[in-house]
């Protein structure tokens, strides 16, 4: 009698820790569906997605699911470590909590691979991309209507207090397209980054019928709304990102031809045309060289530990009013290296190198093994490589979830689960 009902008790454990498990894998893969859904629209929803899948893992953890360490865990540890610390030892102490915690994107990685990890099989990455691209489509036909328009969505909503809309460099009677943010290079890095995965993803196999024809039609509308968002880093962004996709992968040939079409489309607007030709004119790109000679003098005299994380823009005023009292644009060095080293010191750019160097190396392995989205983040990685010469995008949170989500996707962990298999759902 003991025997039996000792079985009969393990049973019962069993059952339960198996219909719980369930319960959190349904929650996990709901907040993983938003995150990715959202994550071109609304920096909110993204962040609520991702809470309800961090919360789907909590319940699995509890449950018998126990998370696997992933080849980022140190060098991303090590770099918000020396964040921390960079604020601790300001001079000019710690900015505001919002900025000073500006590293929270990386927290998406982390969510993002667990939760594939606790989910298991390859149909629920591919519906995350499904996801994003759907949250593409939507964005980038508002951002080209924007561009026609100069219609503010989100205000006429009332969802923003204030209609938002910024001239087109260049092109009197057009605007920049922001889709749903408040930004041309928000949304433009990060669709940038969104077409780069999708099409890298899509040209290595990744997808297949109805979600690879929703990726194709992301790609394309995606293209087309980064062209009339006038951002050069974007569009040098994609071109290499083009170029890397076509490196590993034979079907990356069309895909890369057919995103060649779409943007050289764009490029016969002649509005477009004259942005694109001042990328490396010196003359035209004066405000970025007062930029970075400015980040020199500050790294010069913080030498050691910077001037803490996200405290550029707090202090560098006192640099630029020596030099030009007038000068307008008063955040960071446009150039995330620049930005970080004066911030955070040699430390945290190396803490910085050696995330990206395992980043890609990871990449590289999880390619190799036969994981197709690992192309789609390979190229976005190399996408967000371009940006940041010109653009601050680590403290982007916007952009820098675009980034995390395709890692998170590419990297699948390795999760244990106690005392009972994997449930199926």
């Amino acid at each position: 009698m003991a025997e039996i009902s000792q079985a009969t008790g393990a049973e019962l454990l069993t059952v339960r820790r198996t219909g719980a498990l369930r319960i959190a894998r349904a929650l996990t893969f709901a907040g993983l569906l938003a995150h990715a859904g959202f994550c071109p629209i609304s920096i909110a929803g993204t962040q609520i997605g991702l809470g309800i899948a961090a919360a789907g893992i909590a319940a699995g953890i509890v449950a018998g699911f126990r998370p696997a360490r992933t080849t980022l865990d140190l060098p991303l540890l090590a770099l918000v470590a020396i964040c921390i610390a960079s604020d601790l030892l300001s001079p000019y102490g710690p900015p505001e909590l919002a900025s000073a915690t500006l590293w929270r994107s990386i927290l998406g990685f982390w969510v993002v691979q667990q939760s594939v990890s606790l989910l298991g099989e390859r149909r629920y990455r591919n519906a995350a991309l499904a996801a994003a691209a759907a949250g593409l489509c939507l964005s980038a036909v508002v951002g080209l209507v924007q561009f026609r328009t100069g219609i503010d969505l989100v205000h006429l909503l009332r969802l923003r207090e204030e209609a938002r809309w910024v001239e087109a460099p260049g092109l009197p009677g057009r605007f920049g397209a922001m889709g749903f943010f408040i930004s041309r290079l928000t949304f433009g890095h990060n669709a940038t980054l969104l077409v780069a995965l999708l099409g890298g993803s899509l040209a290595a196999g990744a997808l297949h019928r109805r979600t690879a024809v929703l990726a194709g039609c992301a790609i394309a509308l995606g293209i087309a709304a980064v062209a009339a968002t006038f951002d050069r880093g974007a569009w040098l962004a994609l071109a290499v990102a083009a170029l890397v996709v076509v490196w590993f992968s034979k079907r990356g040939r069309a895909v890369a031809l057919a995103s060649g079409v779409a943007l050289l489309g764009a490029v016969l607007l002649p509005g477009v045309r004259s942005r694109l030709a001042t990328t490396f004119d010196f003359r035209a790109n004066a405000d970025r060289l007062f930029l970075w000679a400015r980040a020199r003098e500050i790294i010069r005299d913080h030498p050691v530990h910077g001037v803490g994380f996200a405290n550029y823009p707090r202090i560098c005023s006192a640099y630029y009013d020596r030099v030009d009292p007038a000068f307008l644009m008063r955040t960071w060095a446009h150039n995330a290296a620049l930005s970080l080293l004066a911030e955070t010191g040699p430390l945290g750019l190396a803490a910085l190198v050696w995330a990206a160097f395992r980043m890609v190396r990871a990449l590289l392995g999880s390619l190799r093994s036969g994981e197709p989205i690992a192309l789609g983040a390979l190229a976005a990685t190399a996408a967000l490589a371009v940006i940041a010469q010109a653009h601050d995008v680590f403290y982007d949170t916007k952009v820098m979830y675009a980034l995390w989500l395709g890692i998170g996707l590419a990297l699948p962990g390795r999760g244990r689960f106690l005392g009972s298999p994997r449930p199926a759902v």
